[in-house]
């Protein structure tokens, strides 16, 4: 009797028409799935059709649990003839090995915005996004040399990662590579270092190469000052040491000190004095003819600027004081003070 039943069953759908039908097994043996339009028994490859309600069929999917949000088919309405692999929270390709499943790529949204692989993998060329529309807040790269010289190349075999997350040592035969650790990476540039919710770290190398020409900049310039070459204008090449010196130079040569008024004075005098906005700390210091320290006064104003001094903790007698500008000396002058 439960023979019959199926062979019954299967006869009734075999015998569906395309028009109302759910799922259509043809002569030929090809299974459709969903209501088609257009016959066509010639494609003796596809054994099983998906079709959706619209144009041509298109949009038809295979769905699992919630049908929005996972699943493998056409994506909207439109006949777009393109597959799609859609998960909301991300997707995942795996593999079996002997041992244990395997997962090779998976992007997976709980867990961080990369996609990741854990395999290699071998492409004709790779490029990175980096047109100046899509970036901001840019900036030339300082100098890296005294940094870069902190990070250390090693050889190392690779681990190989399992499903639940722990290690696999590496084959005893394994290829030998160069790299670094990301580890002593983080402690030069933390910027190029990434870190998963696993508490494992990730190197961008690429982030590495701009670092490494400029480095590479930067000893040319040495280079150059040994070798004693100059610049087109004919002004010799200055490392960034050099260059920082010469602009703090050009900055405090604009820098005034002006002779105390009144002098002699006896009860207060103002010094005057001239500093560029470029100035990020001054002051003025007094001193007795001995050079032992007295004051030190802020110089807070830029431009022409004053400060008052009053003889309330001096005694009567010449003394020295000086402007200094971000460590350097702009001048010193002499005042009497009389009482």
């Amino acid at each position: 009797m439960k023979k019959f039943l199926i062979l019954a069953v299967l006869c009734l759908l075999a015998s569906a028409s395309p028009v109302s039908a759910q799922l259509i097994i043809r002569n030929s043996g090809h299974a459709e799935i969903g209501t088609n339009p257009i016959v066509n028994d010639s494609d003796m490859v596809t054994t099983l059709k998906i079709f959706g309600d619209s144009i041509l069929g298109s949009a038809g999917r295979i769905t699992f649990g919630d049908s929005a949000y996972v699943y493998i088919g056409e994506k909207g309405t439109d006949n777009t003839n393109k597959l799609f692999l859609y998960g909301k929270k991300g997707v995942y390709m795996s593999i079996a090995q002997p041992d244990v499943p395997t997962t090779i790529a998976y992007y997976d949204a709980d867990v961080d915005d990369n996609f990741n692989f854990n395999f290699d993998v071998t492409v004709p060329t790779m490029y990175m996004q980096s047109d100046e529309r899509y970036k901001e807040n840019i900036e030339p790269v300082g100098e890296v040399l005294s940094s870069i010289r902190n990070l250390e190349p090693v050889t190392y075999n690779l681990k190989s990662r399992k499903s639940d997350g722990t290690m696999r040592s590496a084959a005893k035969n394994g290829s030998e590579r160069y790299g670094f650790l990301a580890q002593n990476v983080q402690e030069v540039f933390p910027e190029l270092v990434h870190t998963d919710t696993n508490g494992y770290m990730a190197v961008d190398y690429i982030g590495l190469i701009p670092i490494l020409v400029q480095s590479i900049n930067e000893l040319r310039v040495e280079l150059a000052e040994l070798k004693g070459e100059k610049q087109e204008d004919g002004t010799p090449v200055q490392s960034a040491e050099q260059a920082a010196q010469s602009e703090l130079e050009a900055s405090l040569g604009a820098a005034k000190l002006y002779q105390n008024a009144p002098n002699p004075w006896s009860s207060e005098t103002v010094i005057r004095y001239c500093l560029p906005q470029s100035v990020a700390k001054a002051d003025i210091y007094i001193y007795d003819m001995q050079g032992a320290q007295l004051k030190c006064i802020p110089a807070q104003g830029r431009g022409e600027s004053q400060v008052t001094l009053t003889a309330r903790d001096l005694k009567a007698g010449m003394y020295l004081y000086a402007l200094v500008a971000d460590g350097a000396l702009v001048d010193s002058k002499q005042m009497i003070l009389t009482k």
